[in-house]
């Protein structure tokens, strides 16, 4: 399940609407991102290959679901200064996040690729930079 939550808060911030899951194994998760409801061609299918254990820390989560609630991605680049991200994350969680943990948590998110699929083949990666 904490598959299913890390993406839809990491594609959601990269502008999936709503996604359809297709399959889930031991070793990965996969589906179709939907970027329009209303179009059917606005569509990219994935999958992850990562095992529920795998998932990445709750911090980095946390982030995800941060840079998709404020909207704070152009594209897959993060549009707000490391400064202003961690301060913000900071109040999401109550906390002042010491920077150098800040840091790891950014870079361990920065880190993941989500694969993208186009008819069987895996062809580029969803990813988040700054």
């Amino acid at each position: 399940m904490r598959r299913r939550q890390f993406l839809k808060e990491f594609l959601g911030g990269l502008g999936a609407k709503e996604i359809l899951w297709k399959g889930e194994s031991e070793t990965s998760v996969s589906g179709t991102v939907v970027y329009d409801i209303d179009d059917p061609e606005e569509v990219q299918g994935f999958i992850w290959h990562k095992k529920e254990a795998e998932v990445p820390p709750q911090e980095v989560m946390e982030l995800a679901e941060l840079l998709n609630e404020k909207n704070l991605l152009s594209i897959d680049k993060i549009t707000v200064s490391r400064h202003e991200l961690r301060k913000l994350l900071s109040d999401k969680l109550g906390r002042v996040i010491p920077e150098p943990e800040f840091l790891t948590t950014l870079k361990a998110l920065e880190s993941i690729e989500v694969p993208m699929v186009d008819e069987g083949e895996e062809t580029d990666y969803y990813f988040i930079h700054e």
